[in-house]
């Protein structure tokens, strides 16, 4: 009988399952616990991402990761972090992924400063590719932010993080009836603050979001707490982005006000409607 593996004791360069050795933490959320391995059988480093026990007794919980991973293997593209497997490890439960050296797209946007435009609308068009074959294999991000944007210093953007995401097709914001709000209040489409059906188009939403804080250095809502802030979003009252920063381009401006539309009929139907968007941008 193995001991039940406890993360929390691991000591760098141990080996779990006689392949996966420990070389650091490198992040821990609500889900689950972030480690950086070595594969010593293909002998290159993975991410594994163990479930916190909270989660892994919680069915309702499993069933979301099981079906997080199912949908996110389907993804293979160089703009979304690719998903390995689903690992039961001395009885823990794990998420095995690629290991992409970065930072996060909030560390590009240090001091409420906005980004070169070149480079916001770059960034733009790399999550838009990334999301629109993620839409096609019928995946919901429904919690993109830019903690969820990995870019390395090569300027190569990555999405992580589908951990929200539902399949398309069941449409159903996950877990209302469980009473969390799954997402977050800052980025989020005023339909999934209302619990309504969500869409490609929640995403688009997203997406608008932080366009506008990467070229204001602010998100269009941040002021109050959590509630505050959803019902700003339902309201749709945001400043036009050129009010904060008079030099955001006037085309950039209008993809990035009907990318964030309240009335999601008035959107972009699709992540490739919005790149070519993004591609008609003179700057």
């Amino acid at each position: 009988q193995v001991s039940v593996l406890d993360i929390s004791k691991l000591e760098p360069g141990e080996v779990i399952d006689n392949r996966y050795k420990y070389i650091e933490k490198i992040g821990k959320g609500a889900f689950g616990t972030v480690l950086l391995m070595q594969d010593q059988v293909v002998d290159e480093r993975l991410i594994l991402k163990f479930l916190n026990p909270n989660v892994s007794s919680d069915e309702e919980m499993m069933k979301r990761f099981v079906h997080e991973l199912r949908y996110s293997r389907m993804i293979t593209h160089r703009n979304v972090i690719r998903i390995y497997d689903f690992l039961h490890l001395q009885g823990c439960y794990a998420i095995s992924m690629e290991y992409f050296p970065s930072h996060t797209l909030s560390g590009e946007i240090p001091d409420n400063q906005p980004m070169a435009f070149d480079k916001a609308l770059k960034f733009s068009q790399d999550m838009a590719t990334g999301m629109s074959v993620a839409h096609q294999a019928g995946v919901i991000h429904r919690d993109l932010k830019p903690a969820n944007i990995l870019v390395n210093d090569e300027g190569l953007l990555k999405i992580v993080d589908f951990g929200v995401a539902a399949a398309a097709s069941s449409g159903d914001t996950q877990l209302t009836k469980t009473g969390y709000v799954i997402g977050s209040p800052k980025y989020m489409a005023p339909e999934q603050i209302l619990g309504k059906k969500v869409d490609e188009t929640a995403d688009i939403y997203s997406v608008g979001v932080i366009m506008y804080e990467m070229v204001t250095g602010i998100p269009p809502y941040s002021r109050g707490d959590h509630m505050s802030v959803m019902y700003q979003h339902v309201q749709g009252k945001a400043k036009k982005c050129q009010e904060i920063n008079p030099n955001v381009p006037p085309d950039l401006a209008d993809v990035i006000g009907k990318a964030m539309s309240v009335d999601k009929s008035k959107r972009f139907r699709t992540m490739d409607e919005l790149y070519d968007a993004l591609s008609d941008v003179q700057l």
